[in-house]
């Protein structure tokens, strides 16, 4: 057996499925926030403020991840890319939080 590498046949189709990964948590946040709009009427401020979060952090991570991959598009499969650690703090953070206020706003009398 021998130990070379194999080389990359699709080497367009990763970034693009990545692009499109990140297109659908954008649309996942949308659809969480838009969710948050059937207490409203119990919660006032407090959900226009969560919907107003969740909705700008779906629409940064949609434009900002589409015009990173690009960005990275034209230099795959190069090593040496950097992860999009920002981006996944940023999600991350933002989905906890969502995932808080759910919580409170389901949960409170």
């Amino acid at each position: 057996m021998t130990d070379h590498p194999t080389p990359r046949v699709d080497a367009g189709l990763q970034p693009e499925r990545t692009a499109l990964a990140w297109q659908r948590t954008a649309i996942s946040f949308l659809a969480a926030s838009l969710l948050f709009l059937r207490w409203a009427t119990q919660h006032g401020p407090v959900v226009a403020v969560v919907v107003t979060l969740a909705a700008l952090t779906a629409t940064w991570t949609f434009f900002h991840t589409r015009t990173r991959l690009r960005r990275v598009a034209h230099h795959f499969p190069s090593p040496g890319l950097d992860p999009a650690t920002g981006e996944v703090l940023v999600v991350t953070t933002a989905a906890v939080a969502l995932g808080a206020a759910a919580l409170w706003v389901v949960l409170a009398p």
